[in-house]
């Protein structure tokens, strides 16, 4: 009996001192929260503007070219053999905003052409810079339609000519492909783009004559209409370009069919209009046919042809490229021309490539 007192009195002991120092925890709990000093909530900072995403590419080409050309000025002479490079940086920023998605797209290239015939797309160095190939931005007001500023390329030329699709980068070249703008460079433009699905289309206002020296500036419009489906595509284009001094404008219209599937692709175009500050008519056509021998090699052929002037001039223009690796490419091209004041020009030489 007694050892069960002397527990129970130990019991009421620990109680005790447990209620005790829960007890104290309790004060120092409340003297704590009563010390506690709660001030003005802080207002939130602005919402960050949100970021943009920057996307870069570019490439170096280079060639050893040998040319002949029966009416090449001097120093050069009827033969010749050039060392030619060329470079080219492109980049993309986009942001997406409350209004939709807004983007800058710049790209400047380095060097001019050499100006011989068919070797018209290299830079030897000695008369060269670096200049700025067109600088623009948009507003994507909605998923389909698209308002585009700055210096643009214009419309009217066929996204199907063999100058626009085939690389022909240094010896294959075969003019200016299926416009007769001839405007020089990219002009300023505003223009309005709508594309959903297959369907696509463009019209804008742009300067008429940059690049005629003696005649002042004046007001342009061309426009696109395209429709691409997997393998084939077609497109309509046109434009006009007043001159203000010669009152001689110019206006393009042409049209162009295209087919690619597997190895095999093909096209043409054409088109006919009368030249900016001339009176000169100038109606080319284009074709084009595209081979691919395996996954990293292809031959690529194309043609094009003045049918407006008396010489009836012919271009031929070809190459076969090596690509190993997309960031690689290597092959040989080629280019004659027939009738005209060039006749019997041609070009061949080795090309590379490496881009990024």
């Amino acid at each position: 009996m007694k050892a069960i007192k002397i527990a129970l009195l130990g019991t009421a002991a620990l109680v005790a001192v447990s209620v005790s120092a829960r007890a104290e925890s309790l004060d120092a709990l409340k003297a704590s929260m009563n010390d506690l000093t709660i001030g003005a909530v802080a207002d939130a900072p602005a919402a960050a503007a949100p970021a943009a995403v920057v996307a870069w590419s570019g490439r170096t080409r280079a060639a050893v070219v040998a040319f002949y050309n029966p009416t090449a000025a001097a120093p050069y002479g009827n033969y010749g053999v050039n060392i030619l490079a060329n470079g080219h940086l492109d980049w993309t920023a986009t942001t997406q905003t409350a209004v939709g998605e807004v983007g800058v797209v710049g790209s400047a290239a380095y060097g001019v052409a050499t100006g011989n015939a068919l070797v018209n797309n290299g830079y030897n160095g000695g008369n060269s810079g670096l200049s700025a190939d067109g600088f623009n931005a948009y507003w994507k007001m909605t998923p389909t339609t698209k308002l585009v500023i700055g210096n643009l390329g214009n419309l009217s030329k066929s996204g199907y000519s063999w100058d626009a699709i085939a690389a022909n980068w240094f010896a294959g070249k075969t003019g200016g492909g299926v416009t007769a703008s001839q405007l020089s460079g990219d002009p300023a433009a505003i223009q309005l783009a709508y594309a959903d699905g297959p369907l696509g289309f463009a019209v804008q206002v742009e300067d008429g004559n940059n690049n005629v020296a003696t005649s002042a500036s004046a007001f342009g419009l061309s426009a696109k209409i395209g429709y691409k489906m997997d393998a084939f595509g077609i497109d309509l284009n046109g434009g006009y370009w007043g001159d203000a001094v010669t009152n001689l404008p110019g206006w393009s219209v042409s049209a162009g069919l295209g087919y690619s599937a597997g190895p095999l692709g093909f096209g043409a175009s054409f088109g006919t209009g009368t030249i900016i500050g001339t009176s000169t008519t100038y109606t080319p056509g284009s074709a084009y046919a595209k081979l691919g021998l395996s996954d990293s090699a292809r031959i690529e052929m194309g043609v094009t042809r003045d049918f407006a002037t008396g010489a009836n001039v012919t271009t031929f223009g070809g190459g076969i490229y090596y690509s190993p690796v997309k960031q690689l490419t290597f092959g040989a091209e080629a280019g004659y021309v027939s009738n005209g004041a060039n006749n019997g020009a041609y070009s061949a030489g080795l090309v590379s490539a490496f881009t990024f």
